[in-house]
């Protein structure tokens, strides 16, 4: 109790001195991308060097705090905590005959001596030895032409299956080549070579092979809002070596706004791994929602046959928001969500999932419980508290603690997490 107080105190602290404007670092809270834009651009005639002058500095930073607990009765897992503070501070320059670059330094560092290195290894704050996190992040160079955008280097991604998977204070990022094209109306079709990643949550301080293979993988992904009320977005991922089982991603969803209601709309997807060996995996899913005032209510459903089902770095399932990359086990799931908004700035949103497995391991049998709570204080201040129970199903934990290994099952765990976003 008393070093919880001690985490609120600095927190407050932290809020009181910040001198900056505050923000969600450059993208969503939900987690998904924002990507930002520099729109400055040098005139016929002027330098390189102006292009350098006119360039931007920015800093999307995060005070965090992580409190992972287990049943202590059964599991004998020690709880992971941790206080850190990091984010990205970033300059790009302004554009220069198309061209322009950025680079950014990312970082997580322990904050005080409330928790130890060693709390800190099993939250994905720090690193895996609970050592602090700083290295180059970003380092890419662009080319902008007509509606034709080239990006090589070290950089954050935007698609259903490869995106910055934003869950904790560092983003992933990844060394790849993308060629992004909008002439097609209401089209964007995007091609990439991705290299080498961060890993989830970036604890490694270091850039690593890719999950499919030293080669790496080739992607192509589109998106369209051609039919009235209708978007659409796809992807499919190709391993260029063999090396492992999993050898390609294929996803697609669909947003229907229907014409009733208020924010009323209806989802759908559909997500394939193919396999070298064995059966390939199959997701479907689908979600309604719509809007009563300052409620929102969904339902969601997805299911999982043959074998397992993973993104390469993202959370795309309507019945996941705590992983967001799997592996998932053949399963079947039931939830739903609700979200209110009382006031200018304030949303909450609880929701709750049943997630019953389709195999002998019973790793995915869990009901889950998630409270989202985001705060715009300003155009600079921001602030987000979650809290989620995830209750495995008695029969996951009987194989979990039944000293055979590898048969099965999984602990129970609650997840706290406090972040306050600085943006300048």
């Amino acid at each position: 109790m008393k070093k919880g107080l001690v985490v609120l105190s600095v927190i407050a602290s932290t809020m009181l001195m910040a001198s900056y404007p505050i923000g969600d670092a450059g993208y969503k809270l939900d987690g998904s991308h924002e990507e930002t834009q520099s729109t400055s651009t040098v005139k016929v005639g002027e330098t390189f060097g102006e292009a350098l002058k006119k360039g931007k500095f920015t800093a999307a930073l995060r005070t965090f705090y992580f409190d992972r607990s287990f049943d202590e009765d059964k599991t004998g897992n020690a709880d992971a905590r941790a206080l850190t503070f990091g984010g990205i501070i970033k300059y790009e320059s302004a554009a220069y005959y198309g061209f322009k670059f950025g680079l950014a330094h990312y970082s997580s560092t322990r904050l005080g001596n409330i928790f130890t290195r060693e709390e800190g290894k099993g939250t994905s704050m720090l690193g895996r030895e609970g050592q602090n996190l700083a290295f180059l992040g970003e380092a890419y160079v662009q080319y902008d032409i007509g509606n034709t955008m080239l990006k090589v280097g070290r950089q954050q991604l935007a698609t259903p299956l490869i995106q910055n998977h934003d869950l904790r204070i560092l983003p992933s990022v990844y060394e790849a080549a993308i060629l992004r094209n909008k002439d097609i109306p209401d089209t964007m079709i995007e091609i990439g070579f991705v290299d080498r990643y961060t890993g989830f949550t970036s604890k490694e301080n270091a850039f690593l092979d890719t999950k499919t293979g030293k080669d790496g993988l080739a992607y192509i992904s589109a998106s369209n809002t051609s039919i009235e009320n209708l978007i659409l977005h796809a992807q499919y991922i190709d391993a260029l070596t063999d090396t492992n089982t999993r050898q390609s991603y294929t996803y697609a969803d669909a947003k229907y706004n229907l014409p009733f209601g208020t924010n009323t709309y209806i989802k759908g997807q559909f997500g394939m791994n193919e396999y070298l060996e064995g059966k390939d995996s199959t997701l479907v899913g689908a979600k309604i929602g719509t809007t009563i005032g300052m409620f929102s209510i969904a339902a969601l459903y997805d299911k999982i046959s043959d074998n397992a089902f993973q993104a390469f770095e993202s959370g795309p399932m309507y019945s996941d928001w705590q992983q967001g990359y799997g592996p998932y086990e053949a399963s079947t799931a039931f939830g739903g969500q609700l979200v209110i908004k009382p006031m200018a700035g304030l949303s909450v949103k609880f929701g709750y999932v049943d997630v019953q497995s389709d195999t002998d391991k019973l790793v995915d049998d869990f009901t889950e419980f998630n409270l989202d709570a985001k705060y715009t204080i300003n155009d600079w201040s921001k602030i987000r508290v979650r809290y989620s129970i995830k209750d495995q199903s008695n029969a996951s934990e009987a194989l979990r603690y039944d000293g055979i290994d590898d048969n099965g099952g999984r602990e129970d765990r609650d997840d706290f997490r406090v972040q306050y976003y600085v943006n300048f």
